[in-house]
């Protein structure tokens, strides 16, 4: 199986919605239609594969309901396969390859304490209604999490060796992605739950999207995301506003806001009025929204070409007449972190600031992991040649 065979591609009447509607391309017609047809016949384009940003919006706008970004997913890793190689960096940001990587430098680097909740999430929790299930950046943060008194009726559960296949999957490595999914899945089938809330969008995401409509595996419980367990909670009257935000600002839609259930994208501004903020809405919102430029790494590990698809975004903020900006993605607020200063930008991480204004004092806030995460990129680097492949790795069993 490849990510080809998640549609039926005789189906396809070459309209060139996906490709026409796309808020990166715009191509018209006539060029979106030849371009597709490119796709289809596995030859070089003229711009997809050189100007695509990897943001899933393409799948909203198929009539016939297909998934053209997986088409243009496994024209990516066809490049790769012709090659026998890939760029240094993707094993080194893949959970489960073989040692260094990210996650396992991130993890090593963590105080005793926090090594010791990690163990403890690691284990299956006796039977339960509602657990928490904590994705790989998260882990990082678990101090906060685990002392979280909005979360505290949760269970948490995250062992460090399963993941939701995001970065497997959006790099191209489709056997990464099955033995990464199979390893989370066969950990997921020793719980004994009613329904699983995810603190990561992008895990929420993957589980109740990629995980059926193309490995083709459904859960055997319910998922639903952190924003929507708290606006349960809410309108129970068990939550209330301790903090208000009192800020005006935008919101910055992940690439997997066009394809998650339709009410994703309103929890999050529902839950985030709740807490007191005003939301300003970009011209490209929704399933519209513009990338942040992180999985364009899977096309081409180029730092200027990141801040091109930034600039854009930044652009789009200024825009609005405000310089505040929130996300509710970790891979977002880490790719922009570092850039957003020189904008003049203001970043908000959704998750730190609600449990704030809900009453938490989040010890452990996203901004502590960023020197972390430059300090291993920064000793990695070296290591691991931007211009240079390395052989298409094997995962770590």
């Amino acid at each position: 199986m490849s990510y080809m065979d998640c549609s039926d591609w005789s189906k396809c009447t070459l309209c060139g919605e996906c490709l026409i509607k796309c808020p990166v391309l715009e191509m018209d017609e006539e060029e979106a239609k030849a371009e597709f047809q490119r796709l289809l016949n596995g030859e070089p384009t003229k711009r997809v594969l050189e100007e695509c940003t990897l943001c899933y919006r393409c799948n909203s706008f198929c009539p016939e309901g297909l998934r053209p970004y997986e088409l243009i997913l496994q024209r990516v890793s066809e490049k790769d396969d012709h090659r026998g190689s890939v760029p240094a960096m993707v094993p080194y940001m893949l959970n489960g390859m073989p040692p260094p990587t990210f996650f396992q430098d991130l993890y090593g680097s963590l105080s005793f304490g926090e090594k010791e909740i990690l163990r403890r999430w690691g284990q299956t929790p006796p039977p339960c209604d509602d657990i928490l299930f904590v994705g790989c950046i998260g882990k990082n943060l678990c101090y906060s999490i685990d002392n979280s008194e909005v979360l505290k009726s949760l269970p948490k559960f995250g062992p460090s060796d399963v993941c939701c296949g995001e970065l497997h999957y959006r790099s191209g490595m489709w056997d990464a992605y099955v033995d990464i999914i199979e390893r989370t899945l066969e950990r997921f089938s020793q719980l004994d739950i009613k329904r699983m809330v995810c603190y990561c969008g992008s895990c929420y995401y993957f589980l109740s999207n990629v995980l059926p409509e193309v490995h083709g595996k459904k859960l055997p419980f319910e998922l639903i995301s952190m924003y929507q367990w708290m606006l349960e909670k809410v309108k129970k009257g068990e939550l209330e506003v301790k903090r208000p935000l009192n800020n005006k600002l935008a919101i910055h839609e992940s690439c997997y806001a066009s394809v998650v259930d339709p009410e994703f994208c309103d929890d999050l501004r529902e839950i985030y009025s709740i807490a007191g903020a005003e939301v300003v809405e970009l011209e490209h919102n929704r399933e519209q929204g513009l990338s942040c430029g992180f999985a364009t790494a899977a096309r081409e590990w180029s730092i200027p070409e990141l801040m091109k698809v930034q600039n854009k975004k930044y652009k789009e903020i200024k825009d609005t007449g405000v310089k505040q900006v929130a996300l509710n993605c970790p891979g977002c607020y880490l790719s922009m972190i570092t850039t957003s200063w020189l904008q003049g930008i203001k970043l908000h991480y959704m998750p730190d600031e609600l449990l704030r204004a809900f009453g938490d004092d989040v010890g452990v806030p996203i901004t502590k992991l960023i020197p972390r995460v430059l300090k291993y990129f920064t000793m990695r680097m070296p290591l691991l040649p931007m211009k240079k492949d390395v052989p298409l790795p094997r995962m770590q069993k």
